[in-house]
């Protein structure tokens, strides 16, 4: 679409233009002539004004493209030598307030005011490439200025006000700013800083890039610091392939990834997440190699890496601060996340990364009888040399933690070492929530355990 849109006004220049060289003063004439041919080329509800037409210039304002919801450009502005001009060539075109809105239907996504544009092409015709737009588009440079695109989509909503220049000559270079904005995706308010794409095409009439993004801030229902990144950009074909990083100041975040988006096969469309680590309870989680499908509709399995988090941070949570522990645990722990944005646990295992201590207070583990008993009594002051938390779900009593625990109590048993394994199920680690909050809220997640 946005291709069609370049092919119209430049339709609409050149018979400007045209009419400047020959000297035609009479705008609103030369206006109802373009108007006409542009309706035989299939292109309906079409307004503008020639606001002025000169020997080396012409200006057309106030255009809009469609009955509803209309695609607007506030003006055009071509300049050219009058020379030159016999032979279809122009030098500099700007675009100024150019207003973009891209609507997600059901049918697919659609640009306002070209939604009943059909191009007039030969069903034999090779696809056009953004390069041979290009090669054919008669100018030395193109500016778009004041512009805003404009996306609503199922779950994304934002307004991107951007400038652009394309010049080609002496080389061929693309140069783009978003200016800061905020958007929506996902019920959540994002801020976006600068970002800068730059990009040039190759010996083989691919395109290549870099792309920069000043900031990215989260918002407050993911409590993650802001975040800046940088990559490299491709154009190739139907396909874009963008890669990049994600780090905060203090680099204690970090992500690396790279997208793919077919432009005529929704259904490669993918999002693979390289690696990505943050803190988590004094420790760090990591995960790497996360294949994304933009339309899944099969479960993913995240394999989270967990490395010296707080055995006593962990524990007061599973437990809603009821017992207290000295010491580290590193392991894996695999998150299985569903389409419908819910989740659960895979099979997994914690161990202590050195010796420590766990208090836990008798009333945390029911029962009356004398084995329990001394289990509450070994537990109040355990001196543990071997601790190992394995996590399995599934089955009747959803969710389990099995604690397997070596080490002595210097008030029982005259100090003997003891080996124990204590599970916990039901309320206790009634914790998890309808969607994939440990990824990208994992404080806001282990701060649901009971209290």
């Amino acid at each position: 679409m946005i291709k069609r849109l370049f092919l119209i006004l430049l339709l609409v220049l050149v018979l400007a233009g045209a009419a400047a060289y020959f000297l035609v003063p009479w705008n609103a004439i030369l206006a109802q002539r373009i108007t006409a041919f542009l309706n035989q080329q299939g292109l309906q509800n079409i307004t503008f004004e020639i606001d002025a037409v000169g020997l080396h210039q012409a200006t057309v304002k106030n255009i809009k493209i469609g009955a509803e919801n209309p695609l607007l450009l506030q003006s055009v502005t071509v300049q050219y030598d009058p020379k030159e001009l016999a032979d279809g060539n122009l030098r500099d075109l700007t675009l100024t307030g150019l207003d973009v809105a891209i609507t997600q239907t059901e049918e697919g996504w659609v640009v306002a005011g070209l939604e009943d544009i059909k191009p007039k092409t030969r069903a034999d015709a090779p696809a056009m490439t953004f390069s041979d737009l290009i090669d054919i588009l008669p100018f030395s440079s193109i500016d778009i200025k004041d512009s805003h695109l404009r996306v609503t989509g199922n779950s994304l909503q934002t307004a991107l006000p951007f400038n652009l220049r394309l010049t080609k000559t002496p080389e061929t270079v693309l140069d783009m700013t978003i200016n800061a904005t905020n958007l929506t995706a996902a019920a959540s308010d994002i801020s976006l800083g600068i970002i800068t794409i730059k990009a040039q095409p190759d010996e083989k009439r691919d395109w290549a890039g870099t792309w920069t993004l000043e900031s990215l801030n989260l918002g407050e229902s993911i409590p993650v610091p802001e975040l800046a990144g940088s990559g490299d950009l491709s154009y190739s074909g139907d396909v874009i392939t963008l890669k990049g990083a994600m780090n905060s100041a203090d680099q204690t975040h970090k992500a690396s990834f790279s997208t793919t988006i077919n432009t005529k096969a929704s259904a490669q469309n993918t999002l693979t997440v390289t690696s990505v680590s943050f803190p988590f309870k004094e420790g760090v989680i990591s995960s790497k190699n996360i294949v994304v499908p933009f339309n899944r509709a099969k479960n993913i399995t995240v394999p989270l890496t967990v490395r010296k988090v707080s055995l006593d941070a962990l524990m007061q949570t599973l437990t809603g601060q009821r017992v207290t522990a000295t010491g580290t645990v590193s392991g894996s722990i695999p998150v299985i996340l569903r389409p419908s944005g819910s989740y659960t646990f895979g099979k997994g295992t914690l161990k202590a990364d050195s010796k420590g201590l766990i208090q836990m207070p008798g009333n945390v583990i029911p029962g009356d009888n004398e084995q329990v008993q001394l289990v509450r009594q070994v537990l109040e002051n355990l001196h543990y040399s071997v601790f190992s938390a394995g996590v399995e779900t599934g089955g009747e009593k959803g969710m389990v933690v099995k604690l397997s625990l070596e080490g002595s109590n210097p008030d029982v048993y005259n100090g003997r070492v003891v080996k124990l394994n204590v599970n916990l199920t039901g309320d206790v680690l009634d914790f998890i929530q309808q969607n994939a909050m440990l990824i990208t809220n994992p404080e806001k997640l282990l701060n649901q355990g009971p209290q």
